[in-house]
């Protein structure tokens, strides 16, 4: 059912649970998996200063892709799965369903991550914004 389950990660231990559970369930169903983590954009007052600093751009993507390496490493030993990974930039919500809807992810695995109340009141939390504009199931892992 579902063959293409796409896992955003943000090198958080509650996404390598949430991983941890995607793969169970990718390798029970033989599904591919692809893993994505979002550079989310940076606060304007720093904005500025990240962009005329090149070595601070670079800084993180190296952490960006290492927190794709890390995830990918941490499931290809213990499960036989096809495993793919792919950076994005921008609102991680918006991109997370964007990327579920272009290359048709019949499935989105993503962890409950707990903001604040007030927080999440004026925010809302990624998993809440994917669960209500994706295209495809999400199930949010707790």
């Amino acid at each position: 059912m579902y063959k293409k389950i796409l896992v955003p990660v943000d090198g958080s231990e509650s996404s390598l649970k949430t991983l941890e559970h995607a793969a169970e369930m990718a390798s029970l169903l033989g599904s591919k998996i692809t893993l994505l983590h979002v550079i989310a954009p940076l606060p304007s007052t720093v904005h500025g200063y990240i962009q005329a600093n090149d070595l601070a751009i670079n800084s993180v993507q190296i952490f960006a892709q290492e927190v794709l390496d890390k995830a990918k490493e941490s499931i290809s030993q213990k499960y036989n799965l096809e495993i793919e990974t792919a950076l994005g930039d921008g609102d991680p919500a918006y991109e997370i369903c964007e990327k579920a809807k272009n290359d048709q992810f019949d499935l989105i695995v993503i962890g409950n991550r707990g903001l604040s109340q007030i927080a999440s009141f004026i925010m809302g939390s990624v998993s809440r914004r994917v669960s209500r504009h994706a295209t495809c199931p999400v199930l949010i892992y707790r």
